[in-house]
C-alpha cells in the first residue's frame, strides 16, 4: 500500500499545481493528492480506487489546517498574519465546495469541515490589525505616516470591506497623505507671441490631466492654479513652464540650375562589324527651392514651496525644419536624369504648413519630452 501511495503521488508532484491558481500555489503535498483524487472522481464516478483513498486523505490534509494559526508567519505583521491564515484556509474551502456540489463526493464524504467561518473571522481580525495600527500612525499628523496609514485602512477595507468607520479614515489619511502640486499657466507670451492663438492655456490642463492619470505617483495630486484656488489648497510643489523660445520663420527662397550632358546611342555604321553612333544631349535644370526652419525650448522648474528646493530644472527643445523643391527644364529631354524628373513632376504650389500648426508641433513634442523626463525621473516626496 505505501508503495502504491508513493507511486500514485509521484504525477501529482509533477502536474497537479497550476501556476495560475494563486490557491494551487498553496498546495501541500497531501493537498494535491486530494485534488487528484477529487478530479478522478468527477471523471468518473466509478473510480472505486480514488474513492477508497480519498476520505482518509481528505482529513489528513484538513485536520492540519483546522489548527493553522498566526505563529505560522513570525515575520509578518498581525494583519498579514491574518491574511496569510484566511489564504490558508482557502484550500479547505475550495474543497468544500467541490465536495458538496458533487453527488458521489458527498456520498463518500458527507460531512465536510466548511472554513467559511474562520475564512471571515480570520479576514475580520486582519482587518482589525490594519485599523488600530493605521490610527496609530495617524496620531503622527505627518504627512508619511498618513501614507503609511491610508495603506493599512486600504488593507482593512478590502480585507473586511466596511470595516467600521474605516472610510472615514481612509479619506483622511488621503488628505494628509497627498503631495499637492500646482502647474502654474505655460508662459508663452513674454515676447508678444499673442499671435499663437493659445487663450486656452490647454498644455496647463494637459500636463495636470497627464499625471493625474499616471500610476506613478501613488499619493502626489496635480491642480491648475484655478482649481487650487477655487478649493483654497496650499501647494507643496510647483511647477512652472515657460517657452522661452518660439521660432517660425519666413519661407526662404534659392535658386539654382544643374546643366546635364548625355551620350545617347542614335544608330551605327554600316561597316562590318557596325559600330554604335552616339550623339550627345543637353538639358538645363531650374531648380527652386523653399525652406521654413522653425524651434521652441521649453523651461520647466519644479520646485518645493515651503523651501525653495529645485526637484528638476531643464530644457526640452525641438526644431522642425519644412523643405520643397520643384524644377523645370530646356533641352533635351533625354539628358535627364530620373532624379531629375521627380523635382519636375513636383507640384510648385505645395504650401507649406501654417503657423499656428508648427507652433503647436513644435509644442506638442517639447512638452511629450518634458512629460516622460517628469515620468521616468521625477519624485515628488
Amino acid at each position: 500500500m505505501k508503495r502504491f501511495y508513493f507511486l500514485f503521488l509521484l504525477p501529482v508532484f509533477l502536474f497537479g499545481c497550476s501556476p495560475t491558481q494563486s490557491i494551487n500555489k498553496r498546495y501541500t503535498p497531501d493537498d494535491k493528492a486530494v485534488a487528484e483524487l477529487i478530479q478522478r472522481i468527477k471523471k468518473n464516478n466509478k473510480d472505486e480506487e480514488a474513492a477508497r483513498l480519498l476520505p482518509e486523505l481528505y482529513w489528513k490534509t484538513t485536520e492540519a489546517r483546522m489548527h493553522t494559526e498566526t505563529e505560522k508567519f513570525p515575520n509578518m505583521i498581525g494583519g498579514d498574519q491574518w491574511m496569510e491564515v484566511a489564504k490558508e484556509l482557502a484550500v479547505s474551502q475550495q474543497f468544500y465546495n467541490e465536495i458538496t456540489q458533487h453527488s458521489t463526493l458527498s456520498k463518500l464524504i458527507p460531512d465536510p469541515w466548511n472554513p467559511a467561518k474562520k475564512i471571515q473571522e480570520a479576514k475580520q481580525q486582519a482587518a482589525e490589525e490594519y485599523y488600530t495600527l493605521g490610527i496609530q500612525y495617524m496620531s503622527y499628523n505627518n504627512r508619511p505616516y498618513a501614507q503609511k496609514a491610508y495603506d493599512m485602512f486600504s488593507k482593512a477595507d478590502k480585507a473586511f470591506p466596511g470595516y467600521r468607520d474605516v472610510g472615514s479614515w481612509l479619506n483622511q489619511a488621503k488628505e494628509l497623505a497627498t503631495i499637492k502640486v500646482i502647474v502654474r499657466p505655460v508662459n508663452y507670451y513674454n515676447i508678444g507671441w499673442q499671435q499663437w492663438g493659445f487663450d486656452n492655456d490647454f498644455l496647463q490642463y494637459r500636463m495636470v490631466r497627464d499625471l493625474n492619470n499616471t500610476s506613478a505617483y501613488q499619493h502626489v495630486r496635480f491642480y491648475t492654479d484655478r482649481d487650487a484656488a477655487a478649493d483654497r489648497i496650499r501647494a507643496d510643489k510647483v511647477v512652472e513652464l515657460n517657452f522661452n523660445d518660439l521660432f517660425i520663420g519666413p519661407i526662404a527662397q534659392n535658386s539654382n540650375t544643374l546643366q546635364r550632358s548625355k551620350q545617347i546611342q542614335t544608330g551605327q555604321t554600316a561597316s562590318i562589324p557596325p559600330k554604335p553612333v552616339y550623339e550627345t544631349v543637353k538639358a538645363t535644370i531650374y531648380i527652386t527651392r523653399k525652406i521654413l526652419q522653425s524651434r521652441a525650448t521649453l523651461d520647466c522648474r519644479i520646485y518645493d514651496w515651503a523651501t525653495g528646493n529645485i526637484i528638476l530644472s531643464d530644457r526640452f527643445p525641438d526644431n522642425y525644419s519644412w523643405r520643397h523643391e520643384y524644377a523645370t527644364y530646356s533641352g533635351d529631354r533625354r539628358a535627364l536624369e530620373p532624379a531629375d524628373w521627380n523635382l519636375i513632376n513636383s507640384s510648385p504650389g505645395m504650401n507649406a504648413p501654417s503657423r499656428t500648426d508648427l507652433a503647436a508641433r513644435l509644442i506638442n513634442n517639447c512638452y511629450n519630452q518634458l512629460l516622460s523626463r517628469i515620468r521616468s525621473g521625477v519624485t515628488f516626496n
